[in-house]
């Protein structure tokens, strides 16, 4: 009997351990095109083998550079658990194939010597359409890609809009022309040089036109509009990045500029497996709320909780000033709620409200200091109401800013590498090239700071609560 037991439990266990092993590695592939071989991975749908007469839409996840189809997996990004996850959840179906990018930054070289992106249009996509059930047209197949990758999941559909029609850069890893210019001479050769042309070249000899040709810069521009559009855009990249960010919050605003609609995340990480794995996590449930009418990526931007109960009392060691211009009343309420609640009761916090457009922040942080003691003051600014916290920075240790409007020429903003600096917007937000320009003002002073773009949401309430959400983790007081 124990022995039945036994061999029974082995079977359950091995039963679980094929179901859960979805990720398929080193699966074959020779390219004639370029003489190789090009193994990839897959992740094909749980009832693949059981449901024969269904076919699916297919993404392709595009690795960064040194890297191979097995990086997707690691236990950093950890790509099947994530996928258990988002089905757990209601996640559609879907094929998800992994190619081998070597260095190719998924593209053809200069010289026509060593033609990536022609081999994955006109042998990869059509070999895994004809050896696996896929939807094979562009209104189902999708890229997603990390570094090196995210530059080829924008690139592919940037010059293949018949091929794809969704594309998420995680992270891109591409530059300005001024970043491509300070380059030094042997890693730009390796990694830029050789595939854009400009080899051994200094200053501007490097922006070829096979260069701008590929460059995302020179392709969202006004006259590229209605045929770029044909693509759903999703740009991920963390606030830890170093130049990356730059580059891509550049890329951001110039599509806002030129009309691209498109979506724009800035979470908290670097360039890291843990970063893209968060990004998944939102990106895949919008890839199927496009191509299968899904609503889980819908679902995911909703308001917090806002209990009643919070006591909003002005004493405290701490003094933050809510700055705003002209919210409803029941919203400052709900903010300030928000502010206070959960926090330690024995350290004392006031939150006083301000209305700029009845009154001065400066007159009600001098009526507030007059009356009472504190030891510290902070400012949450929203909209319009920026501008003057902004003037007013030297009157505070740490200063957030959601969606506010700054100066009228953002190159000039600065930031004090001695205060600590929030800036937060909707990826619709009005006042984009503010909020990204104090976030490269505070790169520039080296002062200490976060950077958040979030879902813009048509609820005014839902996107502001949502804002002073990601506030509350680094009030300090």
């Amino acid at each position: 009997m124990k022995k039945i037991l036994y061999t029974f439990a082995v079977c359950i266990i091995g039963m679980t351990a094929g179901a859960q092993d979805r990720f398929t590695s080193g699966q074959p592939f020779h390219s004639e095109m370029l003489g190789i071989d090009l193994p990839y991975a897959i992740v094909l749908p749980a009832e693949y083998d059981t449901d024969v007469e269904k076919s699916y839409p297919v993404i392709y996840l595009t690795h960064g550079i040194g890297c191979t189809p097995d990086d997707w997996n690691d236990k950093y990004i950890q790509f099947e658990n994530a996928l258990n996850q988002m089905e757990g959840e209601g996640l559609g179906d879907f094929i998800y194939v992994f190619p081998t990018g070597l260095n190719s930054y998924y593209s053809n070289t200069y010289d026509g010597k060593f033609p990536y992106m022609d081999m994955f249009i006109q042998e990869f996509i059509p070999f895994i359409d004809g050896k696996y059930r896929t939807i094979a047209d562009r209104d189902h197949r999708a890229t997603i890609g990390f570094s090196m990758g995210g530059f080829g999941a924008m690139v592919l559909p940037l010059k293949n809009t018949d091929t794809f029609c969704f594309s998420a850069p995680l992270s891109m890893s591409f530059r300005t022309d001024e970043m491509y210019l300070d380059e030094p001479l042997k890693w730009w050769n390796e990694q830029w040089g050789s595939i854009f042309g400009g080899v051994d070249q200094e200053g501007e000899g490097r922006l070829t036109d096979y260069y701008k040709a590929h460059c995302p810069y020179y392709q969202f521009t006004k006259e590229n509009l209605e045929e770029l559009s044909r693509v759903k855009w999703f740009i991920h990249c963390g606030d830890d990045e170093e130049r990356l960010l730059i580059a891509n919050d550049d890329l951001h605003i110039q599509m806002r500029d030129n009309g691209y609609t498109h979506e724009y995340r800035v979470g908290d990480g670097g360039h890291t497996g843990r970063y893209w794995r968060m990004c998944l996590l939102e990106v895949v449930p919008y890839i199927d709320y496009l191509i299968n009418g899904a609503t889980l990526w819908e679902s995911k931007t909703v308001a917090p909780e806002i209990r009643k109960d919070v006591r909003c009392n002005e004493d405290g060691g701490t003094v933050i000033y809510l700055a705003h211009d002209g919210l409803k009343r029941s919203l400052v309420k709900d903010i300030v709620r928000l502010i206070k609640q959960d926090t330690d009761e024995e350290k004392p916090l006031a939150v006083v409200t301000c209305n700029t457009k009845w009154a001065s922040l400066e007159k009600k942080m001098k009526r507030w200091a007059r009356r009472h003691q504190f030891t510290d003051a902070q400012v949450i600014a929203i909209g319009k109401a920026g501008r003057e916290a902004y003037a007013l920075q030297s009157n505070f240790s740490r200063l957030y800013f959601d969606n506010a409007d700054l100066l009228d020429d953002e190159t000039q903003l600065s930031a004090d590498p001695e205060k600590f600096w929030y800036m937060s917007q909707t990826d619709d937000g009005p006042y984009y090239k503010d909020m990204g320009g104090l976030y490269k003002a505070c790169k520039k002073s080296g002062a200490d700071f976060q950077y958040r773009v979030r879902n813009g949401v048509e609820d005014c309430r839902t996107s502001l609560l949502t804002g002073i959400e990601t506030i509350k983790p680094y009030i300090i007081f």
